[in-house]
């Protein structure tokens, strides 16, 4: 049976800017509280034109984060390719968040140490938790799919 690599996807015209995606993970990935300067992703917000965008690690093929870090505290993990942060090796420089690209690596306040997106162990929980459907975590196969039907209902 063939499998399909799974694949994170941001619907930004989906994102109604309500937060939820940040409030869950600071809960799933900090100390047990709600707070959104310790989430793995962040909305990139423009009120006055309705614009709201999900930040979050594009799991680069040729991260340049990885090469930036001069304690080589960033490696990747093997199954879901996300970029992987030695606690112990990071010394919060954030030489890894100027190279990203996307602006997707963030110093966590607390800890101050980098830290990335992990989609959860594969199970993203923001996606789980988005009701507008803006986060997506799914193969090219499935998404493909959902977005064929979409598209046929919208012409109803």
């Amino acid at each position: 049976m063939l499998t399909y690599k799974k694949i994170f996807y941001v619907d930004a015209d989906a994102c109604t800017g309500c937060k939820m995606c940040e409030m869950v993970c600071s809960l799933v990935h900090g100390d047990g509280s709600i707070n959104p300067k310790r989430s793995r992703i962040r909305i990139i917000e423009n009120p006055d034109k309705g614009i709201f965008i999900p930040q979050v690690c594009n799991i680069c093929e040729d991260a340049l984060c990885i090469d930036a870090c001069p304690e080589s505290a960033l490696s990747r993990e093997p199954k879901t390719k996300t970029i992987v942060i030695d606690k112990n090796s990071c010394t919060g420089c954030g030489l890894c968040a100027e190279a990203c690209e996307y602006d997707a690596i963030f110093i966590d306040p607390l800890e101050d140490i980098a830290t990335v997106c992990d989609l959860c162990k594969g199970k993203p929980k923001c996606v789980d938790y988005c009701l507008q459907k803006a986060l997506i975590y799914s193969s090219v196969k499935e998404h493909s799919l959902d977005n064929n039907e979409k598209e046929a209902n919208e012409e109803k």
